[in-house]
Formats: C-alpha cells, structure tokens, sequence
C-alpha cells in the first residue's frame, strides 16, 4: 500500500525556515558545530557567503573539517565571525563550558545561531536535555553573550500536531503508517493553522508550549 509521505518533520520544517531567514548573515569565517557532510533537512549552506565554512563534528564519519568535541575547541581566541550550532546542545554533557568556549572563539561583534528542541522525544541515548527560551538566555547571558532575538517553533497546536506527525512515523508497518498518515497529515495542516490565530500568540498558556527556540546572541 502507497500513501501520503509524512516528510520532514513540523519542528525540522520550521527550524529550516528561520535558518533559511538568518543565511544572509553567516558570513566571514563560520564555525558549524554538529555541522554534517549532508545537510539534514531542507536548509542549504550558502557556503559561497561566507569566506570560509568549518564544519566541526566529533564523528569522523560525518567527514568534518575539523574532528573534535565543543566542549574543547581548538581554535584561537576570537578567529571566529559566526556560529551555528543547531540541535546539538542537547547532547552536550557539559554544555556551560561549550558556550564558554563559543564565548572565547568569537570575535568581538559575531554572532551565535544556536537552536534546542523543547517538546520533542529523546532521539539517541545521549539526548538528554531540554531548553526553555529562558533557560538559554540565562546560559549565553554568563557569558557575555547579549540575545538578540528568539523565534519559537510553534506554540500548543503546532506541537501537538508535531507529536501526533512523529508518532505515526514510529509506526512499523508500512502500510499501516500509510492508513495513519491520511488523517494525520490534514489534520495537522489544521492544527498549523489553528497556531497562527491572533488568539493562540495572545494566550499565555497556548503560547507557552513550543517544540523548541532558536536564538541568536552576540558578542559585545
């Protein structure tokens, strides 16, 4: 049996599109941390923006640039314009000293692009941390990083169609994900649409609920 694809999903699809928003700005030399080989998702690098592109990952599988852990950087201090760092805090087991060392490889005025899922599941057995907006300015706030802007990725309707889109993609049964999938992926264009009301981003606790933040800080 054939059916709907369930594609990417609602948290990935609009993390992509904040990304694709920011791209214009990671230019000079960027640090991709977690950064892959093959981009995951939809967003594109625009590495022909930036003078140079480092991808740094601790598998050398992924092929990086340079084969390291965040939590140790070994790079200078401030030879490094941008950073992007996304979905990848949460498996840091000492995340507190990777920020410290964003803090130290950053050149005066160059910015952080760090996002974090919040209402997402655990993916591997060393995803083990969750973030609030909050809780993230508090982290890039002791060290000397300013935020200057965090986007949410939905708010209740949205999450809640996105845990509804990753439960049917855990079905194992093909054509059994297929049937689920027919209800699903229109009932979740619904929900979307539901979370962009005027009432939803008003409502302290519809707009509590997020799959995750995405957020951007500069070094002074």
């Amino acid at each position: 049996m054939r059916g709907p694809r369930l594609g990417t999903s609602y948290r990935r699809a609009l993390l992509d599109a904040e990304l694709a928003r920011l791209a214009p700005d990671l230019t000079g030399i960027v640090l991709d941390v977690g950064g892959k080989r093959v981009p995951r998702g939809s967003f594109r690098r625009q590495e022909e923006r930036a003078r140079r592109w480092i991808l740094l990952n601790m598998d050398a599988a992924e092929r990086p640039d340079v084969i390291a852990n965040a939590e140790t950087l070994p790079l200078r201090c401030g030879c490094v314009d941008r950073i992007v760092c996304t979905e990848v805090i949460q498996y840091v087991d000492r995340y507190e000293d990777m920020l410290e060392e964003f803090a130290r490889v950053l050149v005066p005025g160059g910015r952080i692009v760090l996002s974090a899922p919040l209402l997402h599941r655990p993916d591997h057995p060393l995803d083990r941390h969750r973030f609030s907006a909050a809780r993230l300015g508090e982290l890039l706030d002791r060290d000397g990083l300013r935020v200057e802007a965090v986007s949410q990725q939905g708010r209740f309707f949205t999450s809640l169609a996105h845990m509804l889109r990753q439960a049917t993609a855990q079905v194992g049964s093909r054509p059994l994900r297929a049937l689920a999938a027919l209800p699903v992926l229109p009932l979740g264009a619904l929900l979307l649409a539901m979370d962009r009301l005027p009432g939803v981003a008003r409502s302290p606790f519809l707009s509590s609920y997020a799959t995750g933040y995405l957020v951007t800080a500069r070094k002074p």
